[in-house]
Formats: C-alpha cells, sequence, structure tokens
C-alpha cells in the first residue's frame, strides 16, 4: 500500500500529497504509514514545504472525517434507549466544551490511532466544526514538523518508508481501545450522570429574588 501511494505522489505531486494523506488517513483501524511518506517527500523532492505541508494537512484531516462519518451513521443502528443516553453523554461532554478542541488537536498532533477519539465524537455526534477545525491544525502542526524534519535530515531521512509488525500492534491496540471505550458508552447510563451533574451544578446557582 505503501508503494501504491508513492507512486500517487511521484505521478501528480502536490494533489498526489493531497490524495495519499487522504487515502491514508481515511483507513479506519489499519495504519497506512502516510506520515512517513510525507517525511520522504520533504525529503526526496523540492516541492515548496508549505505546499506540502498545506496538502497533506488538509487530505489527512478530512479523511480523518470518514471516521467520524462511520460514527455519525452508525447511531442510527442502536435501540432507541442507547441513542438517549449517546444524547445525554454529548451533553455532558459539552459541559467540558472546551477541552474537546484540545484533545482532537493533540491526536491530529501525535501518532496516536485518531479513530479511537473520531469515532465515538462521531456517534455522539459532536459538532462538526468542533471536530474539524482543530484536526485540520493539528495535522497542519505534524507535517510541518515532519516535512521540515526531512528537508533538513536530507540524504539522512532517504529511504525510510517502512512498515510491517508494528502497523499490527497499532491496529490490534487500536481496535482494543476503542471496544472498550464503545462499551463504557453504551454500558453507562448517561441520562442519570446528567440529571445528577445538573443537579450539582444548579446547588451553586445564586437564588432568584
Amino acid at each position: 500500500m505503501e508503494q501504491a501511494l508513492l507512486e500517487i505522489v511521484q505521478e501528480l505531486g502536490v494533489l498526489g500529497v493531497f490524495a495519499a494523506s487522504f487515502i491514508g488517513a481515511s483507513s479506519i483501524f489499519i495504519p497506512i504509514p502516510y506520515h512517513v511518506l510525507i517525511f520522504w517527500v520533504g525529503a526526496n523532492t523540492n516541492y515548496n514545504v508549505y505546499l506540502i505541508v498545506a496538502a497533506a494537512g488538509l487530505g489527512s484531516a478530512i479523511g480523518e472525517m470518514v471516521g467520524y462519518g462511520a460514527g455519525y451513521a452508525a447511531k442510527r443502528v442502536f435501540s432507541e434507549t442507547r441513542r438517549r443516553r449517546l444524547d445525554a453523554m454529548l451533553k455532558v461532554l459539552l459541559r467540558h466544551r472546551k477541552i474537546w478542541p484540545l484533545l482532537v488537536f493533540l491526536f491530529a498532533l501525535t501518532p496516536l490511532p485518531d479513530d479511537v477519539i473520531f469515532v465515538p465524537l462521531g456517534i455522539v455526534r459532536m459538532d462538526f466544526v468542533r471536530v474539524f477545525v482543530p484536526c485540520v491544525f493539528g495535522k497542519l502542526a505534524m507535517f510541518y514538523v515532519l516535512v521540515a524534519g526531512g528537508r533538513y535530515l536530507g540524504d539522512a531521512a532517504r529511504g525510510v518508508l517502512s512498515g510491517g509488525e508494528v502497523n499490527v500492534m497499532i491496529t490490534a491496540a487500536s481496535i482494543i481501545v476503542f471496544i472498550i471505550i464503545l462499551v463504557i458508552m453504551l454500558k453507562i447510563d448517561w441520562e442519570k450522570i446528567l440529571a445528577k451533574y445538573e443537579s450539582y451544578l444548579s446547588r451553586f446557582q445564586p437564588f432568584s429574588e
């Protein structure tokens, strides 16, 4: 798969970087080392650094939304009771809305398995803009480091494409973590938690005259 993505980049240039990043990021729980490919592009081509970063960042951010969309669509298969609990869970999450853009940014910025957070956020139907915008900034920051690093290291960074057993381990770990998160999301009675949370907050509201 890595070789196919490399050929796309070699054939289409910066547009190929966008396409390869989109394809790599859109695979759910099956890691495709497109990050390494972008690092290789930085080291082995004369493309403008900012064009590579923009193409890779936007392509991968849009690709990550495939996981969000899959989660969004998956909510329909749950029972009415499960859907009510998920709606209550979203309300609980929105009580701490400032932290979620930061978490999305960090997952997008680092090699953490993004689907572990994007699919659940899709299931609870977190606002798309709150998910997509920090994802774009996280990806842009990550690819700037990768491309600039590849350009700086030059010859030392050539021929770095690899995959293998590490990808299998990442896939297995991602699926296990996702299953754990999904079980927690569906088993907890979020309606009760929301009711208790709102009751707790109401104690600190000033009495009306």
